[in-house]
């Protein structure tokens, strides 16, 4: 039977008992964190299985911190005496990442390094089975003496940020030996403020109910770009808006399903009725295209280099466009579990903080054309106290019969197969995953690809939404 949540509850995940209070001391005291205790494969498939299906796919995320008051840039290796390829530039006490394989090799230089491997990088890392790889210039193995002389060259201001990675170092090692897993985001961080729908095991189901029903006629007074800065519709609005353009229905009554547990990825039939596909489509036939990109490039090098992990072609429709895109934003909130406010701009008497939803990307793979095993998930810098990250996506398709083209989430912890979950695009169907662990750590099983298309075309729409706030990073 369904587990039936109000679409307005703010509830967080106090009561997940995969959540464990320890206590760990790295220099400042007693400190106590409350970390997320993955369960096995016997909790996820109700007993049905007993040891986890070890994933053909190897690959993981790797984490970059640099530790020292320069800029620096990454490099992968090739190898056989090939160049470095530029993958970024990693800021003063900052960080970057990208997903990567056993075997691989990347290297830091100084901004005026010409990336060969000839020159004498400032350190090279070799990937096995690890994520976070530090650079510290600072620390001496065995020789504090020597540690405190070099740092008493930092400023003031930098000391301080170089003490809180070194914090995050120290603190990673205990999260790790009490959880298993490595600590991806940067210590202190706050559990995730949004909620976030359990996933105790396969199939289990939610229900929640909207206000924003189906359209099943565009009316042409919502095809009008809409003011967001003015006044606006609440959640509990009577009468409804548009309600003649609509099914005639009281409320939409949707189903998250469990796919996954490890990560917890759910799926949801019928989010967009036919009428609303077409319209996103119309969008799509009238507002230019361009070649997709895997992130904000960083500098001319990183911005010249072609992407091969990325080959789609995609455009960006602001929940301003019109009111059934307005109205879909609201639908997400509710599926979400969120407050729509949230997912808008605020006039300034309601909030200082920007909209946590970021754009809708809407995409288009052509034959042949994909996306690589990827992380939506990114590293915020050491400014921002809050760490805001992609939290959640919500995946709307918009064609099905492609051949190829599923979402794939390769590394999913399951009983069956050694193969990757793969959810095949249904027109109108959504897709709802967590980049994130209940206890605010980023999740490196959310890794997912768009696969190649075999035949046909696939078209989709996706929402990101940021945890605590959306920043640009």
């Amino acid at each position: 039977m369904a587990e039936s949540y109000p679409t307005s509850s703010v509830e967080k995940y106090e009561l997940d008992p995969a959540l464990k209070e320890f206590s760990f001391d790295i220099g400042y005291g007693t400190e106590y964190f409350t970390a997320y205790i993955r369960p096995d494969i016997q909790s996820f498939t109700r007993g049905e299985h007993k040891v986890a299906k070890k994933p053909n796919m190897n690959g993981h995320a790797v984490k970059f911190i640099n530790m020292s008051p320069d800029s620096l840039r990454l490099y992968w290796m090739p190898g056989n005496g090939e160049a470095g390829v530029p993958m970024a530039i990693i800021n003063p006490f900052g960080a970057t990442g990208t997903a990567s394989f056993p075997g691989h090799q990347f290297m830091l230089a100084s901004l005026d390094d010409d990336h060969n491997e000839e020159k004498t990088p400032l350190i090279n890392y070799y990937v096995k089975d690890r994520i976070i790889f530090y650079y510290d210039p600072f620390d001496v193995p065995n020789n504090a003496e020597l540690t405190q002389k070099r740092l008493a060259n930092l400023s003031f201001i930098d000391y301080e940020k170089y003490e809180k990675l070194r914090r995050n170092r120290a603190f990673g090692k205990k999260y790790e030996e009490f959880t298993g897993l490595e600590y991806i985001s940067r210590f202190p961080r706050a559990q995730p403020r949004h909620k976030m729908w359990r996933a105790d095991y396969f199939g289990q189901e939610h229900w929640v109910t909207s206000k924003e029903t189906h359209f099943k006629k565009i009316p042409e007074t919502a095809l009008k770009t809409i003011d967001m800065y003015g006044k606006h519709r609440e959640l509990g609005d009577e009468p409804h808006f548009l309600p003649e353009y609509r099914t005639g229905d009281e409320y939409l009554n949707m189903t998250l399903k469990v796919l996954s547990c490890a990560p917890r990825a759910f799926e949801i039939e019928n989010f967009l009725s036919e009428v609303e596909v077409d319209h996103i489509l119309h969008l799509a036939d009238i507002t230019p295209m361009g070649l997709s990109s895997t992130g904000s490039a960083s500098d001319t090098l990183t911005r010249n280099l072609k992407s091969s992990t990325r080959t789609s072609r995609n455009t960006w429709i602001e929940r301003e466009k019109n009111s059934v895109i307005d109205s879909i934003y609201r639908r997400a909130a509710d599926v979400i579990g969120i407050d729509e406010k949230l997912l808008r701009h605020r006039k300034e008497n309601e909030s200082k903080e920007n909209s946590i939803g970021e754009a809708l990307q809407l995409v288009h793979y052509d034959k042949k054309q994909e996306y690589t095993a990827h992380h939506d998930f990114g590293y915020a810098p050491i400014q921002d106290a809050a760490q805001a990250v992609r939290f959640s996506t919500l995946l709307l398709y918009l064609n099905e019969g492609m051949g190829g083209g599923e979402t794939e989430f390769p590394r999913w912890l399951n009983g069956n197969t050694t193969s990757g979950l793969r959810v095949t695009p249904k027109k109108g169907k959504a897709v709802l995953f967590y980049s994130m662990l209940p206890d605010g750590n980023m999740d490196d099983l959310s890794q997912h690809s768009a696969n190649p298309i075999t035949e046909g075309e696939k078209m989709l729409i996706n929402l990101w939404v940021h945890d605590p706030i959306r920043k640009d990073y």
